[in-house]
């Protein structure tokens, strides 16, 4: 009898030690797992490696955040500097001053010029090239700013103010903007603001810093930064939406609705034909699913000027209705705007919307990963390897 109970607790002692080493190897794996990084990368982690494998991240600020790199990738940029912070502070004969003489100014202060005129040379870094619209904050008239080769004349009085200077084409990477300072001028700050073409390296559903990256959102982002979507077929079975100028609400009383069909064929029953003085239209377009789409529009005259989603394009036209490609874009659920100026005697019929295949697997079957499953999350130890591998295809203009 006592043998047997020194059986059970034999037993029991025992089944009391593997319970404490059990407890003892789950609390550790725990705290491993804490410490350790998440097997899967988030998609603001993933921004950021985009940049950098690039080559874009000169223009970051010393410290980056997630929103300095989506800055980057996105579409929309404006670049701010701080006159003191990228002039030639060995070459050029400037003071800093750090008190509002002249008004006030950002940063930590302006920077003046002397009692003869003087050239203060920028150098700046911006990571994609393109139009971008100068704006100054100076002081002085005659100001002669220099950027991309191209000079710009500006005049803001005694005080330091903002003024635009105008539009230039400058590319991508170190940039040196200059200005030649009238006498006692000054200068506090210049932006460039983006402006064209240039497409957001997104996923299609944006940007969601914080949730984790999955083999879909990898791949429209680096469709995007390849120009990819531009050769996507059109979806099986689309037919193309058509968006009538007839139908806008309010038309300008400069136009008129005619049928005449010895100017080219209508699509629509009726089209807008502007007066002697022209005409500024808007069409409203809405989509009913975010995708990407080729856009056309059917339009009559000499010099004509579109601007959609912010792309503006200049047209030397034809004297009768015809067809100009506004390309292939990714266009997100609700309403879309597309702005016209017609010139005199000119005319405008339709939009025409064609969607083009854009689901996670067209994605990624366009770079070449069609065995992934889309929903399945990035592992960080083959992202860095795989990113590389595709951005080796990216066309040096780009």
């Amino acid at each position: 009898m006592i043998a047997s109970w020194r059986i059970i607790s034999l037993k029991s002692f025992f089944s009391l030690v593997l319970l404490v080493v059990a407890m003892v190897l789950v609390v550790r794996g725990e705290l491993l797992a804490e410490s350790a990084p998440a097997d899967f990368i988030t998609q603001g982690e993933f921004a950021a490696t985009l940049v950098k494998e690039l080559g874009w991240q000169e223009g970051l600020p010393p410290e980056p955040k997630t929103a300095d790199y989506l800055t980057v990738l996105s579409g929309k940029r404006t670049f701010r500097f701080e006159a003191e912070d990228v002039y030639d502070v060995q070459g050029d004969s400037v003071a800093f001053r750090n008190y509002p003489l002249h008004g006030p100014f950002s940063g930590t202060g302006w920077l003046s010029g002397i009692a003869a005129p003087t050239t203060v040379h920028f150098t700046v870094f911006i990571p994609r090239g393109g139009e971008y619209l100068l704006r100054v904050v100076s002081r002085g008239d005659g100001q002669r700013w220099l950027a991309g080769g191209k000079e710009f004349t500006v005049s803001t009085g005694g005080s330091l103010r903002e003024v635009e200077a105008g539009t230039v084409l400058l590319k991508g990477g170190r940039q040196v903007i200059s200005v030649l300072l009238p006498p006692e001028g000054g200068v506090d700050a210049f932006t460039l603001v983006a402006s064209g073409d240039h497409p957001a390296i997104e996923p299609l559903d944006g940007w969601h810093a914080g949730a984790p990256l999955t083999w879909s959102d990898y791949a429209e982002a680096v469709a995007a930064a390849l120009n990819l979507e531009k050769g996507f077929a059109v979806a099986p079975g689309t037919k193309p939406q058509i968006h009538a100028f007839q139908n806008v609400k309010t038309l300008p009383s400069s136009v008129d609705l005619t049928s005449a069909d010895y100017l080219g064929t209508h699509v629509a029953p009726t089209w807008v034909r502007a007066g002697a003085d022209g005409a500024s239209l808007e069409l409203p377009l809405d989509v009913a699913a975010t995708g990407v789409y080729g856009v056309r529009v059917r339009l009559l005259g000499g010099k004509l000027m579109t601007d959609f989603n912010g792309k503006r394009i200049q047209w030397d036209g034809k004297p009768y209705l015809n067809w100009y490609d506004l390309g292939i874009t990714r266009l997100t659920r609700g309403t879309h705007t597309l702005k016209i100026q017609l010139p005199l005697r000119g005319g405008a019929d339709v939009v025409e919307l064609t969607a083009r295949s854009s689901s996670p697997a067209d994605y990624l079957a366009a770079i070449g990963l069609g065995n992934k499953k889309p929903t399945a999350t990035v592992p960080r130890v083959e992202l860095e390897t795989q990113l590389r591998k595709d951005l080796s295809r990216l066309r040096p203009t780009r």
